[in-house]
C-alpha cells in the first residue's frame, strides 16, 4: 500500500512538473528567443528559442527575424506550442486577428493545424 501510495505521489510531482515546462515560456527571459513577425502579413508570428537551434539554422533565421523579442498577445487568436515545421524545426506559432489579410484565422482551424504538426493548441 505504502509502495502504491509514493507512486501515486510521484506521478503528481511529474506531472506538475511537465506541466508547469510546457507553459514556462510565458515567463522565459526573451533574449533566449528570436521571432519573425509576420503579422501584418499573414496574421502569425513565429517564435523560436535559440537554444533549440542548429548553429545554420540560428544564423539564417536571425539574419532575416528579431533576436530578444517575444510575439505580442495583442489581437492574438491562439498559438501552438512546439508546432514542428516541414523542416524539422520546432517553434511557437502565434496567430492573430486584424491584419491586412481577407479573412482571420480561426481557433478550429489553428488547433487542427497545430494538433497535425505535432504542437499542443492553447486558446487566445
Amino acid at each position: 500500500m505504502t509502495r502504491l501510495f509514493l507512486l501515486f505521489i510521484a506521478y503528481i510531482m511529474l506531472s506538475m512538473l511537465l506541466a508547469g515546462a510546457a507553459n514556462s515560456s510565458a515567463s522565459e527571459d526573451p533574449s533566449a528567443f528570436v521571432i519573425c513577425d509576420r503579422i501584418k502579413r499573414l496574421s502569425i508570428c513565429e517564435e523560436y528559442r535559440l537554444s533549440t537551434l542548429s548553429a545554420t539554422d540560428r544564423q539564417l533565421i536571425t539574419k532575416h527575424c528579431t533576436v530578444g523579442e517575444r510575439c505580442p498577445d495583442e489581437n492574438r487568436i491562439g498559438r501552438c506550442i512546439r508546432f514542428t515545421d516541414p523542416d524539422g524545426l520546432v517553434l511557437d506559432k502565434h496567430y492573430y486577428r486584424g491584419s491586412k489579410k481577407k479573412h482571420d484565422w480561426d481557433a478550429s482551424t489553428i488547433e487542427e493545424t497545430c494538433i497535425q504538426s505535432g504542437g499542443k493548441f492553447e486558446d487566445g
